[in-house]
Parts: C-alpha cells; sequence; structure tokens
C-alpha cells in the first residue's frame, strides 16, 4: 500500500516538524528574552530535523531510480533500465512529483543556511516560520496529489523511458537551477513581511543575497532552457514565448527591479516590499502554469487537480501582504526624489521591467482568460522591443547621471557618448545593412560608453558596482544578438541533397552548399542512429563539417524519436542543419542562417557572471 512505503512516511513526518518548527518561531517573536531564545532554539531543532527528513526522502527517490524499482509509479514513467547514470539522476526531477520534491529539498537546504548565515533575531524566526510553512504547503502538495512514492502494488519489469528530448546535459541541469531560483525568491518575501509585520528596519540588506540568489540561478536557468530549445528543438530559435518559457522570465524581471529598488530601499520601500511579494506570487504562478494543465504548452506537466492549490497560496499571501500594508503604512513613508536624480533614473528602470512583467503575463493568460484570442510572437514583438529598447537607453542615462545628480557632469558624459552611439550606428548600417541591428549597436554603444566613462579602477572592489556593471554589458550584447537572430534569421526548408551531390542555397550573407559525404547508422544496446555527414562550403570555400543525426531509442513510449541538429558557428553567424526527412537517394534538410546569435550566449554568460561577482565578493551591508 501506498502509505506504507517508507518515503511516503518520512513526507508524513516531514510535513509534522516543519509545521512545528513554523509553530515555535512564532511562539519565540510572541516571546520575550530568555525564552524567546529558548523556544527559538527548538524552531532551528525542528528546521535541521525536517531538512534531514527530506534529504532522506530524496535519497531515497533517488535510489528506487538507481535499483530501477519500477514498481514506483514515478520510477516507471521516467526511467528504463538502459538509462546511463547521469540521466538516471536526472530523471528524479524530470516530473511533476520529483521537481516539487526538488523544490521542497532546496527550499529546506536554504533554511538551513539561513539559519547558519543570519542574525537570530525576531527577524530571521518570523521569516523562518513563513519559509517553513511554505515547505509544509508543498509536503502537503506531495502527500496529497503528487505523491513520488506511488507503488502499482506490481512491478512492470520495465521502465515506460525518459523522454528523449530530456537526455541532455542542459535539461539535466535546467530543472535543479530554475527550482533553486524559486525556492530562494521565498526568503526576500518571508524578509518582507515579517519586517512589516515587526515594523523593523534593515530587511532590504538581508534580503538582497536572496534576491542575487534567486536572479542568478533563475538567469542560469533560463540560459541553460534557451540553449536546450536552440540546439535540441530543431526550429532555429531559442525563445518561443512559450507559457513555461514566460512562467521563468516573470519572476526574473520582478527580481531584477527589486534588486534595483534595493539600492535605494529609503525612496522605494513600498515599491519593494510588494515587488518581494509579486517575485514570490509568480515563482508559485510558474508551477500553477506547469502543473494545471489550464495552459497549453510543450513544457507542462498536463492536467492535475493540484494546480489550484498554488493559487491558494498566492491568495493568501496576498492578504497578508495586502493586511500589512494597510495597517503599518508609517513604515513606508520613503524618502522624495527630484525628477533629475539616479533614484528617478531607477524608478524608470524599475517601471519599465514591470510594464514588461505586466505585458509578458497579459500574453501568457489571455488566451486561457478570453476565448478565442491568439497570442502568438507578434503581440511580444510589439510590446517588448520598445520597452527593450527604453531600458537600454536607460541604462546608459542612468550611469550618466550619478548618484549626486550633477547636470554639468551628466551633460559632458552625453555629449561624447550620444554622438559615439550615432557613429556606431551608422558604421553598423553601411557596414552589415540591417538597421535593427544598428540600432540595437547604437543605442549599446551610447550606454557602454557612459559605463567606460564612470568607471574607476578603485570600482573594482565595489563588488555592487563592478557586477553591475558586467550585467549591464551582457545585457547590451543580448540586445544587439537578439535583434541580429530574431530579424534577420534565414530558413531554407526542404533542401534536397542527393547522396555524394551537392546542393547550393542562396542567403543574404553568401552562398551556401551542402555536400552529402557520408552515411551510416549505428546501432546500441538503447537506440539506433542515422548519422548523415555534410561537407558545408560558403561562397565556394569549405567551411566545416556537420553531422546532423535521426536517433530512434528503444522505448515503450511513442516519443521515442528524436532529430538533431549540427550546427556550425563563426563569430558572427550559426549555420544550422536538420535533417528533415530521408529518401532512397537522397536526404531533405531545415538550413537556418542565423547572425549575431553568440552574442545572445555571450552576453548571457557575463549577465550571470555579474551576478555572482556581486554575491561572491560579499559587499558590506549598508545603503
Amino acid at each position: 500500500m501506498t502509505s506504507l512505503d517508507p518515503g511516503y512516511l518520512l513526507l508524513i513526518l516531514a510535513f509534522f516538524v516543519s509545521l512545528y518548527s513554523t509553530y515555535t518561531f512564532i511562539l519565540a517573536v510572541r516571546a520575550k528574552g530568555k525564552k524567546a531564545a529558548s523556544i527559538a532554539r527548538k524552531g532551528e531543532q525542528a528546521t535541521y530535523l525536517y531538512t534531514f527528513i527530506i534529504v532522506l526522502a530524496y535519497l531515497l527517490l533517488t535510489y528506487y531510480f538507481l535499483v530501477r524499482d519500477f514498481d514506483v509509479q514515478y520510477v516507471y514513467y521516467y526511467s528504463d533500465s538502459h538509462l546511463n547514470l547521469t540521466y538516471t539522476i536526472s530523471a528524479v526531477w524530470a516530473g511533476r512529483e520529483g521537481s516539487l520534491l526538488l523544490w521542497a529539498f532546496f527550499l529546506s537546504i536554504l533554511n538551513v543556511v539561513f539559519l547558519r548565515v543570519e542574525k537570530k533575531d525576531a527577524l530571521s524566526a518570523l521569516a523562518l516560520s513563513i519559509s517553513s510553512a511554505t515547505v509544509s504547503f508543498f509536503v502537503l502538495v506531495m502527500l496529497t496529489f503528487s505523491n513520488p512514492f506511488q507503488r502499482f502494488g506490481v512491478n512492470p519489469g520495465e521502465g515506460y523511458g525518459l523522454n528523449p528530448l530530456l537526455r541532455t546535459p542542459e535539461m539535466a541541469l535546467h530543472p535543479p537551477t530554475v527550482f533553486l531560483g524559486y525556492a530562494a525568491a521565498t526568503l526576500p518575501f518571508a524578509l518582507a513581511v515579517s519586517s512589516v509585520y515587526l515594523k523593523q528596519e534593515g530587511w532590504h540588506l538581508r534580503a538582497r543575497l536572496w534576491a542575487l540568489v534567486s536572479w542568478i540561478f533563475l538567469s542560469v536557468g533560463i540560459f541553460l532552457g534557451a540553449w536546450w530549445a536552440y540546439k535540441t528543438l530543431r526550429w532555429g530559435g531559442f525563445w518561443a514565448w512559450d507559457p513555461v518559457e514566460n512562467a521563468s522570465l516573470l519572476p526574473w524581471l520582478t527580481i531584477t527591479a527589486l534588486l534595483h529598488g534595493i539600492m535605494r530601499n529609503r525612496s522605494f520601500k513600498s515599491w519593494n516590499y510588494w515587488l518581494a511579494y509579486v517575485s514570490f506570487a509568480l515563482v508559485v504562478f510558474a508551477t500553477f502554469i506547469t502543473r494545471s494543465g489550464i495552459i497549453e504548452s510543450v513544457h507542462a506537466f498536463g492536467e492535475n487537480p493540484e494546480g489550484w492549490l498554488y493559487l491558494i497560496l498566492i491568495a493568501i499571501a496576498g492578504m497578508v501582504s495586502a493586511y500589512l500594508f494597510s495597517t503599518r503604512k508609517d513604515v513606508f513613508r520613503s524618502e522624495q526624489y527630484s525628477t533629475f536624480s539616479r533614484d528617478f533614473a531607477i524608478f524608470l528602470n524599475m517601471l519599465i521591467l514591470i510594464l514588461s512583467t505586466a505585458t509578458v503575463l497579459i500574453g501568457t493568460v489571455a488566451p486561457t482568460l478570453v476565448s478565442g484570442i491568439s497570442v502568438g510572437r507578434g503581440y511580444y514583438d510589439r510590446v517588448e522591443t520598445p520597452l527593450a529598447i527604453l531600458l537600454t537607453v536607460l541604462l546608459g542615462v542612468c550611469i550618466s547621471i550619478g548618484w549626486r545628480a550633477s547636470r554639468e557632469n551628466t551633460l559632458r558624459l552625453l555629449k561624447i557618448s550620444a554622438p559615439a552611439g550615432v557613429i556606431v550606428f551608422a558604421l553598423t548600417q553601411i557596414l552589415a545593412g540591417m538597421f535593427y541591428v544598428s540600432l540595437a549597436a547604437g543605442i549599446g554603444a551610447f550606454s557602454l560608453v557612459n559605463h567606460l566613462m564612470t568607471f574607476k579602477p578603485s570600482d573594482l572592489r565595489n563588488a555592487r558596482k563592478a557586477g553591475g556593471y558586467i550585467v549591464h554589458i551582457g545585457i547590451i550584447l543580448i540586445a544587439i544578438g537578439v535583434a541580429g537572430a530574431w530579424m534577420y534569421d534565414e530558413v531554407h526548408q526542404n533542401v534536397r541533397v542527393g547522396i555524394q551531390d551537392k546542393a547550393k542555397i542562396d542567403t543574404r550573407f553568401g552562398d551556401i552548399t551542402l555536400e552529402i559525404t557520408d552515411a551510416k547508422q549505428m546501432d546500441y544496446q538503447d537506440r539506433s542512429e542515422l548519422i548523415i555527414t555534410l561537407n558545408v562550403y560558403e561562397n565556394g570555400v569549405l567551411k566545416g563539417t556537420v553531422t546532423p543525426t535521426i536517433t530512434q531509442y528503444n522505448l515503450l513510449r511513442q516519443d521515442r524519436v528524436i532529430y538533431s541538429v549540427s550546427i556550425l558557428s563563426d563569430y558572427f553567424k550559426d549555420i544550422y542543419i536538420a535533417i528533415g526527412g530521408i529518401s532512397m537517394d537522397s536526404a531533405f534538410f531545415e538550413v537556418h542562417v542565423i547572425p549575431l546569435v553568440s552574442l545572445v550566449w555571450l552576453g548571457s554568460v557575463l549577465v550571470i557572471a555579474g551576478g555572482v561577482v556581486s554575491v561572491v565578493m560579499n559587499p558590506p551591508r549598508r545603503e
């Protein structure tokens, strides 16, 4: 019986211990002196205990995968006897139940880290009570609707198999990074609510670390997801505005706004408070999207009744936040600032990020809420492109103003950066002839010049500033790369190439010729591969060799055939080739020519690196 499985019993135990931890931390906040400290220690011990129990449960589920215990339904649906060790371990979080256990696992670990690094006071105790209650919620969902330890009662002998599309390094790492980002977003919210309840200042200084951790892992997760989509789904793109993709982007946008607001909390107390709540609500909303089945997506887990529980959690957190906001207005008194100030520029930056969040959210849910509406890439191009342009311009304007706003100094900077942007725009247009790329390059140059002119060697010791500048440079590169990849990519479908023959394609970047030099089938224990080797010539010169592949796995599941792409890259563009079909004497290919996509990957790496610099160099906690 399900209830007798040791893993299920561990979850029951974890639920009650996490509830006890929540209760004792609340008692500690209400007590005084030594009694408060004594009660808080019980809460800490309970936190360590439920974390240990959840870790045990997670390890037990991993063990079931390793020993191929297909009697466990979750193991049956996401593995098979031939799955290698790496993907067997990653299969633990490949489905709805396991990924929920992974989230609870990460949040528990973060609660322990929080205990170890944060000051032991009422603010920490109340924040931990909220975070422990969140753990209780996720464990309760597993106990009621998403039990990863559910058994058939008989071993089927073989597993259904892991989806072949998930058998890539990127997709093995994508879920853990995203769920770690989601888990970390709980702590800024818990600190914000606790701070307002206790009327205690300074929550933002503690929240910054956890917001940054969340932001970094969400950035890594989004990057891995985009890279996986690009090299696995053979459509030549990296972002399709799919609801599940949008779901991970939404909290990233609001946490980005929160990190900017935290720099000047005295000016943005209300904004920061609500951004902390909205970020938490959006990570829960992301879970709702993937698990409710109400929104169609290739990444969703399908329909499940547990989805509505997440909306209840969002509503409860919202009502608590609203109640505290309405009853403690004196806590939210902020300093005024002039329209010519760094604070006002930061406010505009936050406003654009919030507008982007709202418009992406509308595009994500509109097809579900309004019958007959379809939201495609055209909507996002029309709405998000102007916001992205404004944001990139603001990167430069904000930096040029400085903390001690000086009109003379700002004008001096703009007299150099504005002409630099115009010159780069003109040169790029003359050389490349791609207007949108030229526009992005010109705006990027304007912003970059302002950054360079305001950076001093001594700033290398300022982790916040150095990290922020690296992130901004990454954003500029991504903007230029997206302009090139989205506006000037070329697709050539059904390109027929005969065996030992050549086919020529005319593109705006030159002639591309494909030549089949070899085709062979390789049989393995778990799969068969058809590999076609192609020589790729550009303007008559051999550029390289690619090997697009069709792989058929020996699985019970229907979706067992995948078409792997092969990519030939240089600094300017990718030649991206996938097999479209085969016949007796020829093969058909889909060929994409994608300019500047390498800047998207380079910019993403810089964005992540900037966040890591800000965390690792541990800036002092003062405003």
